[in-house]
Order: C-alpha cells, then structure tokens, then sequence
C-alpha cells in the first residue's frame, strides 16, 4: 500500500470524525439552553463539565489537523486551510478561556461560530478531495 493510497483512506476518515465532533460541539452548545428552558433532559452537569470540552477538543483537533493536512497537500485549496485553522483556534479559544471574558452566552455564540467554520472547512475539503482523484495512476477529473 503506498503512501497516497493510506492517505486516500486515512483523509475521509479523519474529515468525518471531525465533522462529527464539530457537529456534536454546535449541537452541545444549543441543547443545554433549550434544555433548560424546556425542562432538563438529562443529567446536564456531564455536558457542562470542562471534561467535556477537553473530550470535544481532544477529538476535533487532532481530526482536523490530519484531515486538512492532507486535503490541503492534495488539493491546495487555501480556503480550507484558513476556515479550518480560525475554526480551530476559535474553537480552542472559546472552550478554553473566551468563557471568562465573555461570559457563559459569549462562550457558547463563540464555539456555534467555531463549529461553523470547522463544518464548512470539513465539508469543503471533502468535496476537494472527492472530486480530485489523488492516486495518479488513475485519470483525474482535476488536476491535483
């Protein structure tokens, strides 16, 4: 198996799991207030806990970083790279200490918008990499 063909196999794995985290972390975010308002619907100090978003980032980043490295080194898109690395550090910054300047709202409207960027950078790197056959033993629809 040669390089690009692991890579070919380890970049979709790497952009789902971080799509997948990013998704959880917007979701977290906007269940716990819903949640509270409407009655709790689980035991919500597990969600809340800084445990928690250590999981979440421990997840995402490393997902992320493989999976943009890679996509990037194929398709040279640099849009991935910089919704990807602002996502990144926005998220980091605002599971980390944006909750002690901006308050528990700001941290959360900060890790949605994180999450955001994260999404579209999964997402974008995805399609890239989908459209362009990076084994070069094999005819590409684009040129890679």
């Amino acid at each position: 198996m040669t390089s690009m063909t692991g890579n070919a196999l380890v970049r979709p794995i790497a952009d789902t799991v971080g799509l997948t985290g990013s998704v959880l972390c917007a979701l977290h975010c906007l269940i716990v207030p819903i949640s509270l308002v409407f009655g709790q619907i689980g035991p919500l100090s597990l969600v809340e806990d800084e445990f928690f978003h250590r999981i979440l980032l421990s997840a995402v980043v490393p997902a992320a970083v493989l999976a943009f490295g890679i996509g990037c080194w194929n398709h040279r898109d640099p849009w991935v790279l910089v919704l990807g690395a602002v996502g990144l550090i926005s998220l980091t910054a605002a599971l980390t200490v944006l909750h002690d300047v901006l308050g528990e709202n700001g941290e959360r409207s900060a890790a949605i918008l994180a999450s955001g960027l994260l999404i579209a950078a999964h997402v974008r790197n995805f399609r890239l990499c989908r459209d362009c056959v990076c084994d070069h033993e094999t005819p590409s629809p684009r040129d890679c």
